[in-house]
């Protein structure tokens, strides 16, 4: 199982990534570009939730460059009485590119239609690994572009629920450092425009 520094040192991989998603549902498409920042680590992690944990209480940025320089220890955070909440997170964050490399399944997400869900988002990717599902949120950043809102593996409830399905088209990953891009999944019916 994975721990916090574990979940940090994959993430930080993602900082040079974005995805590029084509989906389409009704004779509509919609194009998404999804991004990965440092202060996104805070809540894809779920650390929101270690509210007895002082030293979380700065902004969540700089929460991530101190697991980065190891001043906040895997210790720390596993003091929390709440980490058990989050354990689960943080075990299959290591999984999240490869949840971004092999998901087909996108559903553009409706809050209303959950009662039980306060998560506000605009899409919600679902994969399976080892027989447990994984949901992923997407949100729309001020930037136009989208970003992992929250990740967490399924407990009882099932978010894809009432949620209307979208056909991915096209999906394409960008290493920025690198300036390479790899398709990684092309409808054969989907042509693309430049």
């Amino acid at each position: 199982m994975s721990n916090i520094v574990d979940a940090q040192n994959t993430f930080s991989k993602l900082l040079d990534i974005e995805y590029q998603f084509v989906l389409g549902r009704k004779d509509k498409t919609v194009s998404l570009t999804i991004e990965f920042q440092k202060y996104h680590f805070f809540h894809i992690a779920g650390l929101q939730y270690l509210r007895d944990l002082p030293r979380l209480s700065i902004p969540a940025e700089e929460v991530y460059n101190q697991i980065e320089s190891g001043q906040l220890p895997v210790s720390y955070i596993e003091s929390s009485k709440n980490y058990n909440y989050i354990k689960g997170r943080v075990d299959y964050l290591p999984d999240l590119e490869y949840i971004f490399d092999s998901n087909d399944t996108i559903f553009k997400y409706n809050p209303a239609l959950q009662a039980f869900s306060v998560i506000e988002a605009d899409f919600l990717l679902r994969n399976e690994i080892n027989r447990v599902p994984i949901f992923v949120f997407l949100s729309k950043g001020k930037n136009e572009k989208y970003f992992c809102k929250t990740f967490f593996p399924q407990d009882k409830k099932d978010y894809t629920e009432r949620q209307t399905k979208w056909t991915v088209l096209f999906k394409k990953k960008i290493v920025k450092s690198k300036n390479t891009e790899t398709i990684l999944y092309k409808n054969p019916n989907f042509e693309i425009i430049d």
